[in-house]
């Protein structure tokens, strides 16, 4: 599938992340964590050795900014008692 535009990209990303999630969810954080590690480093091995730290990098940065657009999801009506950010 060939896909040209940063949308293309976005919707079938959020399609695929649809399908995962209910495998995930009710897991323990424990084991949601290493499916997901697991699934980034088979992501990062198929880069060059000498691209993987960049590549990371900017997996890491990605994932920073979606936190705050899935807390608004996840949390609509603010974060629960106790989870007050600094």
């Amino acid at each position: 599938m060939t896909m040209t535009t940063p949308q293309e990209v976005i919707d079938v990303a959020r399609a695929i992340s649809n399908k995962l999630k209910p495998m995930l969810v009710g897991q323990p954080s424990e084991l949601q964590g290493a499916v997901l590690a697991d699934l980034l480093s088979i992501f990062i091995v198929g880069h060059h050795p000498k691209l993987r730290k960049e590549v990371l990098d900017l997996h890491i940065e990605m994932v920073h900014q979606l936190i705050e657009v899935n807390q608004h999801l996840i949390f609509p009506n603010g974060l629960p008692d106790g989870w007050e950010e600094d």
